[in-house]
C-alpha cells in the first residue's frame, strides 16, 4: 500500500490527527465505502485503519453494510496465517466512527503490477501461488470462504511475500447472514455458481484463484468481459494458447491444472487448496534450489569473466600490450596463480543492510519484468545502486546481465509483432544504459533509429 496525501480527513473525526488510540499519518486509499488511513498505535506499531463513511450507515442498507464490515474484521481476526493480513482491533462505532485496525502491509497489489502490462515469470508465479494456496488452505480449514479472490486483494511485498486482504464478503460456515441469492464479489473473477447467487464453498475460491494464476503467467485476463453468462463458461484447450511460450512439460502441467481448476461443475475441480498445490508440485520442485544454485553460479562466473575482461583491457591499454596477449596470459595461467588478490574491506552493517535490500528489490523487479521502466523504479536502477556500494558483488553483476538478456528478448518480440515504434523507443533508452551491447546495436541497424 502506498501512503496518499495527508490532510484529507473524514468529517466524523473530531481530532484530525487521532482515531481512538491511533495516530493518523496519512491516507492509504479512498473508495465509495470509506477511507483507509495509515498510522501508528500507542506502542509505535504501524497500522492500517479501515473506516466506513458515516453517511452510508443509515437505514437497512446501512445495517447490512456495518454487518459486512464487522464480518470482515471477524473473518480476518480468526485467521492466524503469515499470508493473511492480521486484525488488531475492531470498533463498531457507538459515538465514534466504526473502524478496524489491521496489519500495515508495505507493498502493492498484484493488480497494480498487472494493470501496467506486466506479467510474472513461471518461478515467481509459482512462488506467489504457493503462498496464496497455503493461506486459503488455512482459511478454509477455519470455515472461512473469501469469495473475492482477485489481484486487487493480493498484496506483494518487497521481500516477495504475499498477503491476502479484504475478507469483506467472506462467508463463515456458521454465519446466517450470508444467504444464497446474494451476488457479491467481482464478476470477472466469479465462479459459475457465484454468478448465480448459489451456495459457494472453498472450490469457488480456487476457481477465482485459477483465473488469477492465468493472469500472472500471461499478463492478460482469461475472460475479458462479464456478459451475464459466467455460469455457461466452458474452458477449452484453445483458450490457453498464451501458455505455449513455456517448455512442453511445463505447458502440459499448467494447462491440465487450469482446466481442472476452472471446471464449470465444482465436483470436477480441485476439492481443496492442498489438491491444487499438489498439481503444481512438479513445477515447484523444478524451480527449487538445485536449479537456482546452478543458474546463479553460472551467472556469477559469467559476471566475473566480464569483469576480468574489462580489467585486462584497462591493463593492456596502460602497458601498451595487445589485449589478446594479456587475456591469453591471464586466462591460460589462471590455475597457477600463487596468491589471490586481497579481499576488499568489509562493508559497514548499515551498508550491508542497504545492499541486501537493493538486491531484493532488483530481483523482484527482474521477476516481474520491470527492467528499465518506470524511471527510477526498476531492476537496472536497483542493481546499479547495489554496484555503487559493492562493485564486485556477483549477484548485482549477474542481475545486470539478466536485465540485458531480457531486454534483448523483449525488443525482438516487439519488433517481430510489428510494434516498430515501441521497439525503437525502448531500444533508444536501452542503448543509453548499455551502449556496448552488440545485439542491441545490431537490432538498431535492423529497425533503424
Amino acid at each position: 500500500m502506498e501512503t496518499g496525501p495527508a490532510g484529507r480527513w473524514d468529517k466524523k473525526l473530531r481530532d484530525p490527527e487521532k482515531l481512538g488510540k491511533y495516530s493518523i499519518e496519512g491516507i492509504l486509499g479512498e473508495g465509495g465505502m470509506g477511507v483507509v488511513y495509515h498510522g501508528t498505535d500507542n506502542i509505535g506499531r504501524k497500522v492500517a485503519i479501515k473506516t466506513i463513511r458515516s453517511g452510508l450507515l443509515k437505514g437497512r442498507a446501512g445495517k447490512e453494510l456495518l454487518e459486512r464490515f464487522r464480518r470482515e474484521a471477524e473473518a480476518e481476526a480468526r485467521l492466524d496465517h503469515p499470508n493473511i493480513v492480521g486484525i488488531y482491533e475492531f470498533q463498531e462505532g457507538g459515538e465514534g466512527m466504526p473502524f478496524f485496525a489491521m496489519e500495515y502491509v508495505d507493498g502493492k497489489s498484484l493488480k497494480e503490477y498487472l494493470s501496467r502490462g506486466m506479467h510474472f515469470n513461471l518461478e515467481m508465479s509459482l512462488h506467489i501461488m504457493s503462498q496464496i494456496l497455503s493461506a486459503l488452505s488455512h482459511s478454509h480449514s477455519q470455515g472461512v470462504i473469501h469469495r473475492d479472490i482477485k489481484p486487487a486483494n493480493i498484496l506483494l511485498r518487497e521481500d516477495d511475500s504475499v498477503k491476502i486482504a479484504d475478507f469483506g464478503i467472506a462467508r463463515m460456515e456458521e454465519s446466517e447472514y450470508t444467504q444464497t441469492g446474494k451476488v457479491l464479489g467481482t464478476p470477472q473473477y466469479f465462479s459459475p455458481e457465484q454468478s448465480l447467487g448459489a451456495k459457494t464453498d472453498a472450490r469457488s475460491d480456487l476457481y477465482s484463484l485459477a483465473l488469477v494464476f492465468y493472469e500472472l503467467l500471461t499478463g492478460e485476463k482469461l475472460f475479458t468481459a462479464y456478459d451475464d453468462v459466467v455460469s455457461n463458461r466452458h474452458v477449452k484447450e484453445e483458450l490457453f494458447v498464451k501458455l505455449d511460450v513455456y517448455p512442453p512439460d511445463s505447458h502440459r502441467i499448467l494447462k491440465a491444472t487450469l482446466i481442472r481448476a476452472l471446471a464449470k461443475e465444482p465436483d470436477k475441480r480441485f476439492q481443496s487448496a492442498l489438491d491444487f498445490s499438489k498439481a503444481l508440485q512438479p513445477l515447484m520442485v523444478e524451480a527449487e534450489e538445485p536449479v537456482k544454485r546452478a543458474s546463479k553460479w553460472l551467472l556469477s562466473v559469467t559476471a566475473a569473466l566480464g569483469v576480468a575482461v574489462l580489467a585486462a583491457a584497462y591493463y593492456a591499454s596502460q602497458q601498451e600490450i595487445p589485449l589478446d596477449e594479456v587475456l591469453d596470459d591471464w586466462l591460460g595461467n589462471a590455475g597457477s596463480v600463487s596468491a589471490p588478490a586481497p579481499a576488499p574491506p568489509p562493508l559497514p552493517p548499515a551498508e550491508l543492510e542497504r545492499l541486501s535490500r537493493l538486491l531484493k528489490v532488483g530481483n523482484m523487479h527482474l521477476m516481474i519484468g520491470r527492467l528499465i521502466l518506470p524511471d527510477g523504479s526498476n531492476a537496472y536502477h536497483a542493481y546499479q545502486m547495489a554496484l555503487k556500494i559493492a562493485p564486485d558483488n556477483s549477484e548485482a553483476q549477474a542481475g545486470m546481465l539478466k536485465v540485458q538478456d531480457q531486454l534483448q528478448q523483449r525488443l525482438r518480440q516487439l519488433a517481430a509483432a510489428g510494434d516498430i515504434d515501441g521497439a525503437r523507443s525502448q531500444l533508444k533508452l536501452a542503448l543509453r544504459l548499455f551502449p556496448g551491447n552488440r545485439e542491441m546495436r545490431a537490432l538498431q541497424e535492423e529497425i533503424g533509429d
